[in-house]
C-alpha cells in the first residue's frame, strides 16, 4: 500500500503542526478567553509597572522589618533570636531596614512599605504554591490556568508602544535541585505566564540582559525582503486550511505573534539592549554588582523609557540555596544583599530624576517571610521548620515563641522557616504615598502582623487600581468568569495611595 500527500494537504498539515507546536505548554484548546466584561474604569495613576521579583522568601527581620539584633551564642534559645543582623536608619524617621540595604534605605522617602501582608492559606508554606498565589492572585489549586500579573496588565491595557512588547521578563533562571525535575520548572514558568489568555499575552523572555535577544536580527543570508515574502506566504497558506483551523483562535494568536516579531525586527526595540554602548560609564558602574540582576534593573528602566507596559526583573530561584535560606541564613543574606541593594536604589533614582517615577509603579516582592526553624535530626545540616503540633518538615512553621528551639551552631543562626503569615512589600511611584509605613508586626515570636493586616486579594486590587483596572474586571474561561482579583473580591488598600 502506498500513501501520497498533495502539496495542498501538506501545507495544511504543516500549518497545523507549526501552530500547535507554538501553543503554550499544556494549554487546553477549549480553555480560551471569551471577552472582557469590565465593571467600571478607574482613573490610572500609573502607565507602566516594574515588578522586582525576588523568589525564595526574604527574611523580613533582616530586610524590611528588623527587630533588635541578637548576636550568636551557642545554645541560645530561639525565643531570644529576634534578628541576626543590626538595623540601619532610612530616609524616613519611623522606618528602619536590616544592615546591608543602605542604598535602598537612602531612597525610602520616595516609597511605601507594607509590613503586614498575611497569607493563611493551607498551601502558603510551599514555595511553588505561595509563588502561584502572590503572582496570580489566586490560591492554588484553581481549576484553571491562572494568568500572572504581567499577563493581566498586558491583556487589559495592551502595549504603550505598538512595536514594544507589553510584557517583558528579564533574568529568569530556575536552578531547582535534581530531585524536583523539569516539572518544577514548568510549574514556575507557567505561573508567571498568560494562563488561559493565550500565547499572545505571554512574556518576551530575556535571560541575559547583556546579550539581549539574538532572534531580533535576521541571519546573515536572510534579507528583509526575503523575510517579508516568507511572512506573506505564511499568511496565504493559513487561508488554505480547513475551516476549523482557519477559524481557530490559536492560529490567529500564532500569526499575530509572528507579525509582532517581524515588526520588532525593524523597530527601535533592538536599541534598548545596547546599554553598554549608550549609557555613561558612571551609570554602568552604579548598576554593576557582580550579578546580572544589576544590569537587569538598568534594562528595565530603558524598556519602560521606550514604551514597555510591564517589566518583571527576576533574581534566580534555587531551592535550599540563594534566598531560600534553610541554613546559615545570617551570613548568606549578608552576601546576597549587595546583589539587590544598589540596583534597586539606582533604578528608583533614575526613574525619579527622569520624571518617570510618578507614572511608573515599582514593586519589590517575594513569596513569604521567614521564621525560626529546627533541625530534622541531629545529623542533618539543613534547618527545617516545625509546627506547634511537633510535626517536622520543610513546609511547616514554628508558631510558638521559640523557647524550645536551641540554636546549637552557627548554621542555625538565622530565620530558616517558611512564614507566609508575615510578608513585606515595597512600592515606589505610580500613585503610592512617599515615605509611608503601613502595618506593624509583633516584636517577639511568632511575629504576626498586629496592625493593618492585609491580604493578597487586596494587594492585587491596589496594584491594579493604580493602573486603572477595577478588581472585578474579568474574562471568561469555558464560560466561567475569571476576575483579575480572586473572585473579584479584592479591595484596594487606599491608605497606601496618595
Amino acid at each position: 500500500m502506498s500513501f501520497r500527500i498533495g502539496r495542498r494537504d501538506f501545507l495544511k498539515a504543516s500549518l497545523a503542526a507549526t501552530a500547535a507546536a507554538n501553543w503554550p505548554s499544556g494549554a487546553n484548546a477549549q480553555e480560551q478567553a471569551e471577552g472582557e466584561i469590565p465593571h467600571g474604569t478607574l482613573p490610572p495613576t500609573a502607565d507602566a509597572m516594574i515588578l522586582i521579583w525576588i523568589p525564595g522568601g526574604l527574611s523580613q527581620v533582616e530586610y524590611w522589618d528588623p527587630k533588635p539584633f541578637t548576636p550568636f551564642e551557642k545554645g541560645m534559645k530561639g525565643s531570644d533570636l529576634l534578628s541576626p543582623c543590626p538595623s540601619i536608619p532610612t530616609a524616613v524617621d519611623d522606618i528602619s531596614f536590616g544592615k546591608g540595604l543602605e542604598n535602598i534605605a537612602s531612597v525610602m522617602e520616595k516609597g511605601t512599605l507594607l509590613r503586614s501582608l498575611y497569607n493563611d492559606h493551607e498551601f502558603g508554606f510551599d514555595h511553588n504554591r505561595a509563588q502561584y498565589h502572590i503572582i496570580t492572585g489566586y490560591p492554588f489549586p484553581t481549576g484553571f490556568k491562572a494568568p500572572g500579573i504581567g499577563a493581566k496588565i498586558s491583556r487589559i491595557l495592551g502595549p504603550r508602544d505598538t512595536n514594544m512588547p507589553p510584557f517583558v521578563v528579564i533574568g529568569r533562571e530556575i536552578l531547582s535541585i535534581d530531585t524536583e525535575g523539569p516539572e518544577n520548572r514548568r510549574f514556575i514558568n507557567s505561573l508567571h505566564g498568560p494562563g488561559f489568555y493565550g500565547v499572545q499575552h505571554a512574556p518576551l523572555l530575556v535571560k541575559e540582559p547583556s546579550t539581549g535577544i539574538s532572534t531580533l536580527n535576521a541571519v546573515a543570508s536572510m534579507k528583509p525582503d526575503r523575510l517579508d515574502r516568507r511572512q506573506a506566504y505564511l499568511q496565504t497558506i493559513s487561508g488554505m486550511s480547513q475551516k476549523e483551523l482557519r477559524d481557530s483562535n490559536k492560529v490567529d494568536e500564532y500569526l499575530a505573534t509572528i507579525n509582532r516579531a517581524r515588526n520588532m525586527m525593524d523597530s527601535s526595540v533592538k536599541e534598548v539592549f545596547k546599554y553598554r554602548q549608550e549609557e555613561t560609564s558612571e551609570t554602568l558602574e552604579r548598576y554593576k554588582v557582580d550579578h546580572r540582576f544589576g544590569e537587569s534593573c538598568l534594562l528595565a528602566r530603558r524598556l519602560v523609557e521606550r514604551g514597555a507596559r510591564f517589566v518583571q526583573v527576576e533574581y534566580p530561584f534555587k531551592t535550599f540555596s540563594l534566598f531560600d535560606t534553610h541554613s546559615h541564613g545570617a551570613s548568606t543574606n549578608m552576601l546576597l544583599k549587595p546583589h539587590i541593594d544598589r540596583p534597586i536604589a539606582n533604578l528608583i533614582r533614575d526613574l525619579d530624576d527622569r520624571g518617570m517615577l510618578e507614572r511608573t509603579l515599582v514593586v519589590v516582592m517575594t513569596e513569604f517571610g521567614r521564621s525560626l526553624a529546627k533541625r530534622r535530626n541531629a545529623s542533618d545540616n539543613i534547618a527545617f521548620a516545625t509546627s506547634n503540633s511537633g510535626q517536622v518538615g520543610g513546609i511547616f512553621n514554628e508558631y510558638t515563641d521559640g523557647h524550645n528551639i536551641p540554636i546549637e551552631a552557627e548554621d542555625m543562626y538565622g530565620m530558616h522557616g517558611h512564614f507566609p503569615l508575615s510578608n513585606n512589600v515595597l512600592f515606589f511611584g505610580g500613585g503610592f504615598k512617599r515615605g509611608y509605613l503601613h502595618g506593624k508586626t509583633a516584636d517577639r515570636h511568632p511575629m504576626f502582623p498586629i496592625e493593618n493586616r492585609e491580604s493578597i486579594d487586596d494587594l492585587h486590587a491596589t496594584i491594579y487600581k493604580t493602573l486603572g483596572i477595577a478588581p472585578d474586571v474579568y474574562y471568561k474561561s469555558e464560560g466561567r468568569p475569571i476576575h483579575v482579583t480572586n473572585l473579584g473580591k479584592g479591595r484596594p488598600i487606599d491608605a497606601l495611595l496618595a
